[in-house]
């Protein structure tokens, strides 16, 4: 069996255990997103040198403009989080003002976090590249903890609308038509499936919204892209894929192919 077939199982079987190893936390609880991404992280930094993005890749932002107070930044801030994991982008985070006639993008798209009892929970305007969630709408569900998991899965509709994607296969996606905020608490989280994210990039693409390459500090090596190692793990990645082979590829003379 050659080489590349061997490194490509041996990929496989890493990844395969690593995703089984971050689907729990040991007693059967389900992890969110993020901390299955830190989880992951953590092992992929003993094992493959941690990730690393390609120089280069990435191109263009999507900016989440915070125009209120009721909602605390940690919300936000989560969600920008979660999608820059699902979907490589640069999204950033910026402070400012809204004007429905004419918002100011500090980026290539937009989405406003604003407090208006004037406009309705979200507006999307996808020639003018922005979406608004309505704080002042979402603020009418006195319990805390419903409000904080409205503001998140708003927040996760919005930048669905935006980026181009809504039909999913499962019923209970976020993005499915609703007629009342009550029916967006009968979802569990603010996660999106994976149909729906799928979608994102070749509809961001012609925004000028392109994902940066990530990939494992060994994958790098053996593409060829990889900077120099800064830890002890990644320097015995490093050392093994550029070892000289202790038994080199030898070829014999067969002097029946000459004749």
């Amino acid at each position: 069996m050659n080489k590349t077939i061997l490194a490509a199982m041996s990929l496989f079987a890493f990844a395969a255990c690593a995703a089984e190893a971050v689907a729990n936390d040991g007693n059967g609880h389900r992890l969110t997103a993020l901390e299955r991404k830190a989880k992951l992280d953590s092992i992929v930094n003993q094992r493959a040198g941690g990730f690393i993005e390609r120089p280069g890749s990435g191109k263009g932002a999507i900016a989440y403009v915070n125009c209120q107070t009721k909602a605390p930044k940690e919300w936000i801030d989560e969600s920008i989080a979660y999608f820059k994991e699902m979907t490589k982008f640069n999204i950033v985070y910026e402070e400012g003002v809204f004007s429905i006639k004419e918002p100011k993008l500090p980026a290539d798209v937009a989405i406003f976090i604003v407090d208006d009892e004037n406009l309705p929970a979200m507006l999307v305007a996808p020639e003018n590249r922005w979406a608004m969630v309505n704080i002042a709408v979402l603020a009418q569900e006195k319990r805390p903890v419903f409000f904080e998991q409205r503001t998140k899965k708003e927040l996760s509709r919005a930048f669905a609308y935006l980026c181009g994607a809504t039909a999913s296969q499962y019923d209970r996606s976020l993005t499915r038509g609703m007629k009342s905020m009550a029916e967006l608490d009968k979802n569990r989280d603010y996660e999106l499936p994976m149909d729906v994210i799928n979608r994102f990039w070749n509809y961001m693409k012609p925004l000028g919204v392109v994902p940066a390459e990530r990939a494992t500090y060994l994958k790098a090596c053996q593409e060829g892209w990889a900077p120099a190692p800064t830890n002890d793990v990644q320097k015995s990645v490093w050392d093994k894929v550029h070892a000289i082979p202790d038994k080199p590829i030898t070829i014999e003379f067969d002097p029946k192919k000459d004749k």
